[in-house]
């Protein structure tokens, strides 16, 4: 059992098993109940599509995050980032698991936008807060528009963790995290919860819309 594995690590672990006849309304009550900080579950085929896994998106009150595609490999964490609320919630979360298997966090935006400007200022506070919070360095990656360079990006990295957007009840994924999510590299699909995040300044309002589409 995996929290066999992980006590003899060293690591605090608690299991449970149960059956549901609704699991996502009662994954969501088991995570308030324990004060759960993320909920962490496989993709199923249809992705958001699934309606399991749409529901447990729309009632968990905690971070949820989606792991699509194969295990996780050697390389960099690569966290594609506009500055919306689910993607600060993608990037504590990509701080972590960088921190964890000791690997370089990648924060990617793109070079420019529709007004001319680039994600560096964006990037750069979002690495200050990485830093300051978590105490893990991140390095800023500029990316030309649109999504091949962002899959380009992905093919190197040993994991890829992106937010959500707002849309996605309405609008599903988009089409490049849909093709993230059917790269080789390992995917994770973070949804921000309700709690505020540990790193998103509240100033922090500042989008940029490129080649992550709704």
């Amino acid at each position: 059992m995996a929290s066999a594995e992980l006590i003899a690590d060293g690591h605090s672990a608690r299991a449970a098993a149960f059956v549901s006849l609704t699991p996502a309304q009662d994954l969501a009550r088991l995570a308030a109940e324990q004060d759960v900080d993320l909920v962490l579950v496989g993709a199923p085929p249809e992705l958001v599509r699934d309606p399991v896994l749409a529901d447990l998106l729309a009632a968990a009150p905690c971070d949820v995050a989606v792991l699509a595609g194969a295990a996780i490999r050697p390389g960099p964490v690569l966290v594609p980032f506009v500055g919306a609320d689910h993607d600060w919630a993608a990037v504590e979360l990509a701080a972590w698991v960088a921190g964890a298997l000791d690997v370089r966090l990648l924060l990617a935006g793109p070079r420019e936008t529709a007004g001319g400007r680039d994600a560096s200022r964006l990037l750069a506070n979002a690495s200050l807060a990485v830093q300051v919070t978590l105490g893990v360095m991140a390095e800023p990656r500029l990316l030309e528009p649109g999504a091949a360079a962002l899959l380009t990006a992905a093919e190197e990295a040993g994991l890829v963790v992106v937010g959500l957007t707002d849309r996605w009840r309405t609008h599903g994924l988009g089409e490049v995290r849909e093709a993230l999510a059917a790269a080789q590299a390992p995917v994770v699909l973070v949804r921000r919860g309700l709690r505020p995040g540990g790193l998103a300044p509240r100033e922090s309002r500042t989008r940029f819309t490129w080649s992550i589409k709704a």
